[in-house]
């Protein structure tokens, strides 16, 4: 028989979002915590134009 192997994981400590939004709908507060890859090599403009093309076709279907 083999034994299971043990991996000692640290526990990380939280991240601070990089940035948050606030906004309430029909009485109820929603907090958004946003956080981003600041390893990523897309930029924020990439991953915006990205969102808004895949958003076309259901703008389209309306």
């Amino acid at each position: 028989m083999t034994k299971p192997t043990e991996t000692s994981t640290k526990p990380t400590a939280p991240r601070k979002p990089d940035g948050t939004l606030t906004t309430q709908i029909n009485n109820q507060t929603y907090i958004i915590e946003v956080f981003f890859d600041h390893d990523s090599k897309e930029t924020f403009q990439d991953k915006l134009l990205r969102v808004i093309l895949a958003d076309l076709p259901m703008a389209a279907n309306q």
